[in-house]
C-alpha cells in the first residue's frame, strides 16, 4: 500500500476572522444546545473530499461490528466546512454533528474561541492512545492545559524535492548537503552550471501560504508564530534566523519571484527550473499525477538541518477528528473515532479509502506499507516515516493565526522586495501583533 499524503487545505484569514466575530455570540452561561440526534444510535459525522472518503468506509465496518448503530458521513467541502462549524459553535454547538474532522491550523483556534465546542477526550480513555501517534502531533489536539480534544487522522511533514538532473550537471552531490547553508553554496554552483535558480518565492506574499518557506525553516529552529503560552515567536531568534537565511539567499539571486498561486505546476514540470521545491509530503503523489513526464528528473529527501545536529523534518499540517460537546452519543462517537483512528482493522479500512498518510504508527509496520513509489524510485513512505520519528516540537498556531501570517507577509515582502533588516522587521510585526492582539511578546 503507497499512500498519497494530501493536503487539507490550508485555514484562510476570512475564515479565521469570522471565527473570532462569531465568538462574540457564545455569551457566558449560555446551556450547550444539542445537534438533532438523528435517531438512538445514529451518529452524524463532518468531513471533506478524501477524509470523508474513508470515514465513510469505517463507518460501514463500525456498522457492522456494532449492531443497531447508523453513522451518516457528509462531506460538506472545504472551506464550506469551516463556516458551518463555526456558526454551530457559536450557536452553542446548535445543529453540530457528532464527529468533525478539524484541520490541524483549525485546532487552537476553536479550542480558544469556543472552549465548550469539544468533548474532552481525556475522560474517555484517549490518553492511552498517545504512544502510537507523533507526539508532536498528538499535543497539537490539546489546549493549553493538555486535555485531549483531537484524535489525529492524517499527518504531513516537510521535505525536499530536488532536480537530480541538475544537481548531476552541477557537479553537486544531494547527499553531501546537511545544512541550508551547505545548500546556499550548492545553488551558487547549479546557478553557475544550469542558469536554475535554487528554490521559488512569493516575495510580495501576495497569499498566506506565501509563509510556507519560512514556517518550515522556523520549525526547523523550534520556534514558530506563537509559543506554547501563547506568547508571541515572531521575534524569536530562531525566527529571526529564517527570514535572515531568506534574505540571504535573495541576496545571492538564487530566488525566482513566483506567485504562490501560479508557481508549483510550473516548478514540477521544469517550466520554471529550480532546483528545489521545499514542501509537505503530500506533493508525493502531486508529482506523479501533475508532472509524469519529469520521472526520473526529481528526488525528494528529508530536509537539511539549519544547524549542524539540528532538526530534519518539521510539521506540514495535519487534521484531527473530534466529538462535539453538544453530541449526546459522545461515548458512541468516541468509539467511533477510536476504531477509525486507533486500530489497524478501522486504520486499513480508512487508508485504503482515503489515500493520506495515517499518523497512527502501527499502520506504518504493515507490511502493505512498504512499497517502492515508481516516480522516485525508491520506497517514499519509508522517508516520510523517517521525518515523522522525529521528536519536533507542536505547533502553536492560536486564534490569532490570520493576524501573526498578515504581520509576517508584510514583513517578508519589506526583506524580500525592499531589502530590510530581517531582526528588525520581525520586531515590528511582533509589536505590531501584539498591538493587535493583547499578547505578550515571548522573550528567547
Amino acid at each position: 500500500m503507497t499512500t498519497t499524503p494530501c493536503r487539507h487545505g490550508r485555514a484562510r484569514v476570512g475564515v479565521f476572522t469570522a471565527v473570532t466575530a462569531l465568538s462574540a455570540l457564545l455569551l457566558p452561561g449560555c446551556s450547550m444546545a444539542s445537534s438533532d440526534p438523528a435517531g438512538k444510535d445514529t451518529l452524524t459525522a463532518w468531513a471533506w473530499g478524501s477524509p470523508a472518503s474513508g470515514l465513510k468506509a469505517t463507518a460501514e465496518e463500525f456498522e457492522k461490528s456494532h449492531p443497531g448503530v447508523t453513522v451518516k458521513v457528509q462531506d460538506v467541502g472545504n472551506p464550506a466546512i469551516w463556516d458551518k462549524i463555526t456558526s454551530g459553535m457559536a450557536a452553542g454547538g446548535e445543529g453540530l454533528p457528532d464527529v468533525m474532522d478539524i484541520g490541524g491550523d483549525y485546532m487552537s483556534n476553536y479550542l480558544e474561541t469556543f472552549p465548550d465546542g469539544f468533548a474532552d477526550l481525556g475522560g474517555m480513555g484517549a490518553g492511552a492512545l498517545a504512544k502510537d501517534f507523533p507526539s508532536g502531533l498528538w499535543k497539537g489536539g490539546q489546549n493549553a492545559k493538555g486535555q485531549q480534544y483531537g484524535v489525529p487522522f492524517e499527518v504531513n511533514t516537510n521535505l525536499v524535492y530536488y532536480r537530480k538532473d541538475l544537481f548531476e550537471k552541477a557537479g553537486v552531490a544531494i547527499g553531501s548537503i546537511r545544512t541550508w547553508e551547505q545548500m546556499l553554496a550548492a545553488g551558487v554552483k547549479i546557478k553557475k552550471a544550469t542558469g536554475a535558480d535554487l528554490f521559488a518565492v512569493d516575495k510580495a506574499a501576495s497569499q498566506a501560504d506565501s509563509a510556507n518557506l519560512f514556517e518550515m525553516l522556523a520549525r526547523l529552529e523550534g520556534t514558530f508564530f506563537f509559543d506554547s503560552e501563547g506568547k508571541i515567536a515572531l521575534s524569536a531568534e530562531g525566527s529571526v534566523k529564517a527570514l535572515t537565511f531568506l534574505k540571504e539567499a535573495n541576496d545571492k539571486h538564487l530566488v525566482v519571484d513566483i506567485p504562490q498561486s501560479q508557481g508549483t505546476t510550473s516548478q514540477m514540470k521544469g517550466q520554471s527550473p529550480v532546483a528545489i521545491m521545499p514542501g509537505a509530503s503530500w506533493m508525493v503523489g502531486s508529482f506523479q499525477s501533475t508532472a509524469p513526464e519529469m520521472k526520473g528528473k526529481w528526488g525528494v529527501r528529508m530536509s537539511p538541518a539549519m544547524e549542524e545536529g539540528g532538526y530534519t523534518a518539521s510539521s506540514a499540517g495535519g487534521t484531527y477528528l473530534t466529538v462535539a460537546k453538544s453530541s449526546k452519543k459522545q461515548k458512541l462517537a468516541y468509539e467511533y473515532v477510536k476504531y477509525s483512528m486507533a486500530t489497524l482493522a478501522g486504520q486499513k479500512v480508512i487508508t485504503e479509502a482515503d489515500g493520506l498518510f495515517p499518523s497512527y504508527e502501527p499502520m506504518w509496520d504493515t507490511a502493505g506499507f512498504k512499497k517502492r513509489n515508481a516516480y522516485f524510485g525508491f520506497d517514499t513512505n519509508q522517508l516520510v516515516i523517517k521525518a515523522l520519528s522525529q521528536n519536533t516540537p507542536p505547533d502553536y498556531y492560536t486564534k490569532d493565526f490570520p493576524k501573526a501570517l498578515k504581520v509576517y507577509d508584510d514583513a517578508q515582502t519589506q526583506v524580500l522586495v525592499k531589502g530590510a533588516d530581517p531582526g528588525t522587521a520581525l520586531r515590528h510585526a511582533a509589536t505590531l501583533l501584539a498591538q493587535q492582539t493583547g499578547r505578550k511578546i515571548a522573550k528567547d
